[in-house]
């Protein structure tokens, strides 16, 4: 049933997955809060509620734009059940805002491929990283990605390497403007980075753990079919898909680096899974297995509210 359901892409789709999304934000930031809710707090977080749902709007334009996944709305369902069952992400306005810009960056770096407006496009996705370090410095990471797209599609041209140290220069030039104006300060870049620590203690919580080895089980399975139809895919599609897996090895350098680790830097994971497994699903056969997959993700999801509270 909810595969059949999930394998199209009409309004009613966007529409259901969309409400559980604005129904677990407001669960999580109004209804099991410890603090005053203020109008600006509200505000705050209403603002923040609309980048929550951008992300699944950017994310289906993306894989859809650029043939990644078919005509279905996998994508999101998966990147809607993640994203609600750490609750962390539904509170850090900054790891939202940071996946956003990292979004952003990526579409740009997969139009790579058209061939048109090179330049530009790898200014484009190199600036949105820089602004997406100003809310999580080690989201930094990510700058990778216009490299590996400049390895892809645009390598013959020297200028297009210097490209992205340009717009990361841009981007700090404005901040620094920003600091003057504001704080009557200069912007020390470096003074954003917390030491790195590699401990996991943090993941070993009943609310992490059981979710995080529901999302890793999910990437293991969908992992192998994703190299699968990587090795059978077209000359054009194949670049893309190198991209998506690029992103994916980024963002566990991100989590490892992370200074906090308290669930919500796994947002930077969960986008490239959710490809991943959308394009596992679109495969034919094992329609038992996805629809008992499908249902233990709702379920689950249901149920995280009671493991972490």
């Amino acid at each position: 049933m909810l595969t059949s359901f999930f394998n199209k892409s009409k309004p009613i789709n966007f529409l259901l997955v969309g409400f559980l999304m604005v129904f677990y934000f407001l669960f999580v930031n109004f209804f099991i809060v410890d603090k005053t809710i203020s109008v600006s707090y509200t505000l705050k977080k209403v603002g923040l509620l609309l980048v929550y749902l951008f992300l699944m709007v950017l994310i289906n334009f993306i894989v859809k734009r650029n043939r990644v996944t078919k005509r279905n709305t996998y994508t999101i369902f998966f990147f809607a059940v993640f994203s609600m069952m750490f609750l962390p992400i539904l509170k850090s306005s900054n790891v939202l805002i940071s996946g956003l810009f990292i979004l952003l960056s990526l579409r740009r770096v997969v139009s790579l491929r058209s061939g048109i407006h090179i330049k530009k496009k790898l200014f484009d996705a190199s600036f949105w990283v820089g602004f997406a370090y100003l809310f999580y410095p080690e989201s930094i990471l990510f700058i990778i990605l216009p490299f590996f797209g400049i390895l892809l599609y645009a390598n013959t041209d020297f200028k297009n390497w210097l490209i992205p140290f340009v717009a990361l220069m841009a981007v700090y030039i404005i901040e620094t403007c920003f600091s003057l104006l504001v704080y009557e300060s200069f912007f020390l870049p470096l003074s954003s980075f917390s030491v790195p620590v590699l401990s996991f203690s943090n993941y070993h919580s009943a609310k992490i753990i059981v979710p995080i080895s529901v999302l890793l089980t999910f990437n293991i399975w969908a992992l192998f079919y994703f190299l699968k139809s990587l090795q059978n895919a077209t000359r054009r599609l194949k670049a893309t898909l190198y991209l998506v897996l690029a992103a994916w090895l980024v963002s566990i350098l991100v989590i490892i680096l992370s200074p906090h680790k308290n669930g919500s830097e796994l947002l930077f994971f969960i986008l490239p899974v959710c490809i991943m497994g959308a394009n596992y699903f679109e495969q034919k056969g094992e329609y038992i297995f996805k629809e008992v997959l499908l249902v233990s993700l709702v379920l689950l999801t249901v149920l995280v509210p009671f493991i972490a509270f």
